[in-house]
């Protein structure tokens, strides 16, 4: 009698820079040979340049990574280290749970380790070194913020000014295509808080986005 032979593991390669000057084909060239050493099959590759901070719901390439989770395209995510899926603990945290569900694993190379078990349950290991990493993340933004604040001050004890006119920065137009899948769960009877959670977005651009309806 022959053996089933193994069904075949498809995976992305995700990858983040956050300098236009920076390119990520290192990234790609280390994550395809660990893909041909394993044997899994690169279904796809997602770059994305991203510069300041962006919540997941205005990210296409996240976008994309959550299509193919939730359209079982893949069962593997491969990415250099935690902080390619988002500089937020919140971002990084939002795409774990989510592929966590979704029995997807995310394969992290800076420590050749998964997030899910043979068993299919969460590593709890792995687990540990996302929030840490994602921590780190967010420290280090919070002092590179506080540098330019630093920076401001002085400026603005030399007379320098700063600020955008004043005005809300999108029309009731650029909203709704902006954040169409916020709103539309919100027409779906889903509360201001949870959309806000899910999508990454303030509490105020939720409610605005529901006065809109």
């Amino acid at each position: 009698m022959n053996e089933a032979l193994p069904s075949p593991v498809n995976a992305v390669i995700f990858t983040r820079v956050s300098k236009r000057s920076q390119e990520y084909q290192r990234q790609i060239a280390d994550l395809k040979a660990v893909a041909e050493k394993r044997g899994w099959t690169v279904a796809k590759i997602i770059t994305e340049k991203i510069t300041g901070i962006k919540g997941n719901a205005d990210r296409e390439s996240i976008e994309q990574l959550l299509q193919l989770c939730d359209t079982k395209q893949i069962q593997k995510v491969l990415i250099t280290e935690v902080s390619r899926l988002g500089r937020r603990p919140s971002q990084t945290h939002q795409i774990l749970e989510h592929l966590t569900e979704k029995k997807i694993s995310i394969y992290i190379h800076q420590y050749s380790a998964e997030t899910l078990l043979l068993n299919g349950k969460l590593n709890p290991a792995v687990s540990m070194i996302f929030s840490v990493t994602a921590d780190m993340a967010r420290q280090e933004r919070e002092t590179m913020i506080d540098r330019i604040v630093s920076g401001m001050d002085e400026a603005r004890r030399q007379g320098k000014t700063f600020g955008r006119k004043k005005g809300r920065l999108y029309s009731d137009d650029d909203l709704r295509a902006k954040y169409s899948k916020p709103l539309k769960d919100l027409q779906q009877g889903i509360s201001i808080r949870k959309v806000a959670k899910i999508y990454d977005i303030s509490p105020d651009t939720v409610q605005r986005l529901k006065k809109l309806m």
